[in-house]
C-alpha cells in the first residue's frame, strides 16, 4: 500500500503546469521578436490498451504514462513582423495555468496534511 498515492497522482500534473508556465513566458519575452511562432505544451494521458488483472503483489500494475509534447502553433493573427503572439492571449493562458497549478498544489498538500494528521494521531 503507497501512503503517498493521492500526492504522487498529481505530479505529473503539477509537473505539467510548471512546464508549461515556462512557454507562456516565453512566449511574453518573444512577443517582438520578428518571425516568432507562438509555442505551446500539450499534455497526453494514455491509459493501457488492455486491463491487466493483479493475482499476486509483485505483478505489474496498470499503469498510465503521461506525456508532454512542444508544439508551435502556425495560425493566429501575424503582424508586420510576422509575430503570432497576442500579450492579451498569453497573459490569460498564464493565468489560467498558475489556477491550475494551484488547484493541483492544493490537492496534493491536503493529502499530505490528512496523512500528517494521521501520524500524529490527531483526528480533525
Amino acid at each position: 500500500m503507497d501512503i503517498f498515492k493521492g500526492a504522487d497522482e498529481l505530479k505529473p500534473f503539477l509537473n505539467y503546469t510548471w512546464k508549461r508556465h515556462k512557454v507562456i513566458l516565453g512566449n511574453i519575452a518573444n512577443a517582438d521578436t520578428p518571425n516568432y511562432r507562438r509555442r505551446d505544451l500539450i499534455f497526453k494521458v494514455e491509459r493501457p490498451a488492455l486491463p491487466m488483472k493483479i493475482t499476486r503483489e509483485k505483478h505489474i500494475t496498470n499503469y498510465r504514462r503521461f506525456e508532454t509534447k512542444l508544439i508551435e502553433i502556425r495560425s493566429g493573427l501575424t503582424g508586420n513582423d510576422r509575430n503570432n503572439v497576442s500579450i492579451e492571449r498569453e497573459l490569460s493562458e498564464l493565468v489560467k495555468n498558475r489556477l491550475a497549478y494551484e488547484t493541483y498544489l492544493k490537492f496534493a498538500t491536503g493529502s499530505l496534511n490528512g496523512l500528517n494528521r494521521v501520524i500524529k494521531g490527531r483526528a480533525e
